[in-house]
């Protein structure tokens, strides 16, 4: 990966926050989704709540994240039409 590292962040709660970012380890290009929480500083902290992937997986991850968010959908217009029928 480039030396120009990538990271996303977004809330959580009004705690927490998630922070998805690229980073290094033995050679390996790794993607880290983790939780983070500001510190006494006001600073974001990592907590030990969070996976790691290759980064060559994140497409397969994508993938596999898209597929659960479709059924959960699915799930939630059936619930809705037996709740209204």
């Amino acid at each position: 990966m480039s030396e120009n590292k990538l990271s996303s962040t977004f809330a959580k709660n009004a705690r927490e926050s998630i922070v998805i970012s690229e980073s290094e380890y033995k050679g390996f290009d790794l993607i880290d989704i983790r939780t983070f929480y500001v510190d006494p500083a006001g600073e974001l902290a990592p907590t030990r709540k969070g996976i790691t992937i290759r980064a060559e997986k994140l497409t397969e991850f994508v993938a596999s994240l898209s597929a659960f968010a479709q059924a959960v959908a699915e799930k939630e217009v059936e619930e809705d039409a037996v709740t209204t029928a």
